[in-house]
């Protein structure tokens, strides 16, 4: 008798038990992200294919590359009204960079938090900011809640792992790649991220779509074997982030 081999069919399909994204880069032409209206919309109904229903996104902050401010992201926002698919949510926040400009723009309040008065910040991944510690406290301090983006691609970080619990018991939140869950930035980086959701360290999941290429990776990953683990960990906060 012949015994073949089936696949298993996996629990998700697509990430419509997520529901909202909150890390994307969807406004025209203000970083590496969407280049025109156009490019903005298709990878908008992907993502609405893909079975998001909100999406908060996030273009980067970054002085001397994207120094974005309040102003000139909503500009960009605002060329998108009266064009997005139906049944999808769209609203504003950014990406920020652990840098000077953004020490202005705090001092300012002249940042975009989202839900909760979270603040999503990168720095660099290959060399730790000397002052992280001082920057999340004070973050803290002024009622921010920090949401780290992809810590599994911040390379000083894999040498010590205990900085991840460090970060946790300082209260700052973190956010898992979608694409991090397969080979897209490495080996290594997909194993960090695997072992930060076995360790139930992660808090949200984002895109960080930048083109309409990246598409086809993320259709893969609700098949993974990670992201059925991170879903039905019940941990995951997406959700308290919809502003319906």
């Amino acid at each position: 008798m012949l015994f073949f081999n089936r696949a298993k069919k996996s629990k998700y399909n697509d990430f419509t038990e997520i529901g909202i994204d909150m890390h994307s880069h969807l406004i025209p032409n203000v970083d590496d992200g969407a280049q025109n209206v156009e490019d903005s919309i298709q990878i908008i109904d992907g993502l609405k294919n893909l079975g998001f229903s909100q999406l908060i996104t996030t273009p980067h902050t970054l002085q001397d590359i994207h120094p974005n401010t309040k102003q000139t992201l909503n500009k960009g926002y605002e060329l998108l009204f009266g064009k997005l698919p139906n049944a999808i949510q769209l609203s504003l926040s950014s990406e920020y960079y652990l840098d000077e400009q953004f020490r202005q723009q705090l001092e300012a309040n002249d940042l975009m938090p989202f839900n909760g008065n979270r603040l999503l910040v990168e720095m660099s991944q290959i060399s730790r900011p000397h002052n992280l510690e001082e920057v999340i406290f004070d973050l803290a301090i002024r009622g921010y809640q920090v949401v780290l983006a992809h810590p599994e691609r911040y390379l000083f970080f894999h040498k010590n792992f205990d900085y991840y619990v460090r970060l946790k018991e300082m209260g700052v939140e973190l956010q898992v790649n979608a694409l991090s869950l397969t080979e897209h930035y490495g080996k290594g980086i997909k194993l960090i991220a695997e072992k930060l959701i076995e360790k139930n360290m992660i808090d949200f999941i984002g895109t960080d779509i930048h083109h309409v290429r990246h598409l086809d990776g993320l259709a893969k990953v609700p098949m993974t074997k990670h992201f059925t683990t991170l879903v039905d960990s019940g941990l995951l906060k997406n959700k308290e982030l919809s502003t319906i």
